[in-house]
């Protein structure tokens, strides 16, 4: 079989692939290392294979993205004020380009925001690499669901996880990225699935984000999250201020492991509003098949008055999440859905501390205003489809 009908064979394998995944649902599933089970010769070859990826980017950057660098060998470092030549000899040939293709994936975004008139800078070097991707499964790494290992390429022993039993059996596992965090070594594993048997409800419902109540829907149904920062994080950042001793650019090993502390208890913090985030949103897309919501301008709501308010719920995870559903209708930020009377369409605005609804013009009265506003924005939207 020559070069040509090789290159062919693999075109059309990639294109019933796209076809075979184009019916089929994506899904990533977070898969953690066990920190207790890696042995010295694992943290050194991560260490090093996440110091390559860092070199390999930055020798990218300052090279002007030559495709013909893709697998390089061996490159140019920075020490200090002197160059020296380092070796790639951990990353793999797929790995090396996946990287390059990071980065020109990188410059079209910076691009495309560019054109849409944003402020953009440049790609900067990174001190620091904390992801790896690895592109194909069965070459740049291996699952063995029996014993609850992943082996990478170019690591010997495989790592010992938990949590390979979310993967279904049928699932089409595809790529994969591994990603080093504060509280350890996670795999984030592409999978394809077969879709479900989705149930139909034909119920709609308008959904209003506010400070007292964080969700409240036109049914009447409401949803707070308040998750707060705990005692371990404001222990642990008094610590971190009493231990900060700064000369020059050094710092104390002391202060460098309460911020490793600190950044786990963060890690934590975030992992709970996003499992709250999962179940909310979860519940909405499961019970209503029509929502309507408004572009709510929740950063800036930050950056005002409710900053603690805002930074403790999970309205910003929530509006993500939703906007990305078809299900989902989404209103500007400019309707008055507050301020306007669903009866005769009039204007009234309201103070802050004033719960209720009363129009000026036409005497209409609703008991609470938010679900009043959420009863409008689903009224535009159907009005307006």
């Amino acid at each position: 079989m020559n070069k040509e009908e090789k290159n062919k064979k693999i075109a059309q394998r990639r294109q019933a692939t796209y076809k075979r995944h184009s019916s089929m649902i994506c899904k990533t599933y977070e898969i953690k290392a066990v920190s207790s089970k890696l042995n010295s010769e694992q943290k050194q070859s991560l260490n090093q294979y996440f110091k390559e990826a860092k070199w390999l980017r930055n020798f990218h950057i300052a090279h002007g993205f030559d495709r013909n660098l893709r697998d390089i060998k061996e490159i140019e470092v920075k020490v200090g004020k002197t160059l020296e030549n380092r070796s790639l000899s951990i990353l793999g040939s797929q790995v090396k380009q996946d990287i390059f293709d990071n980065l020109i994936s990188e410059l079209r975004s910076l691009s495309s925001n560019k054109k849409q008139g944003n402020k953009v800078g440049k790609l900067k070097y990174k001190s620091v690499c904390n992801m790896l991707p690895l592109r194909q499964y069965g070459t740049t790494y291996k699952i063995d669901f029996y014993h609850n290992r992943i082996k990478v390429q170019n690591i010997k022993k495989p790592f010992y996880v938990k949590g390979l039993k979310q993967i279904p059996e049928e699932a089409d596992i595809t790529n994969a990225k591994l990603v080093r965090k504060a509280s350890g070594l996670y795999f984030y594993i592409t999978c394809y699935e077969k879709p479900k048997i989705k149930v139909i409800t034909n119920r709609q419902i308008g959904i209003d984000f506010g400070i007292k109540d964080n969700l409240t829907l036109s049914d009447g149904l409401t949803f707070n999250i308040k998750v707060k920062e705990n005692e371990t994080i404001k222990r642990l950042s008094k610590k971190l201020n009493r231990t900060f001793i700064k000369y020059g650019k050094k710092y104390s090993r002391n202060h460098r492991k309460l911020k490793g502390k600190l950044k786990v208890a963060y890690e934590k913090l975030t992992n709970q509003k996003k499992d709250q985030t999962n179940k909310v949103v979860h519940f909405l897309l499961n019970n209503y098949d029509f929502i309507a919501m408004q572009d709510e301008m929740i950063a800036n709501w930050h950056s005002g008055l409710f900053g603690k308010q805002v930074q403790h719920s999970s309205m910003g995870f929530i509006k993500a999440k939703l906007k990305n559903s078809s299900k989902v209708h989404v209103v500007e930020t400019s309707f008055p859905s507050t301020q306007i009377c669903p009866i005769c369409g009039s204007l009234t605005k309201h103070p802050l501390n004033k719960r209720d609804y009363d129009c000026k013009a036409c005497g209409y009265h609703h008991d609470s205003r938010d679900i009043k506003s959420a009863q409008s924005i689903l009224d535009y939207v159907l009005m307006m489809s």
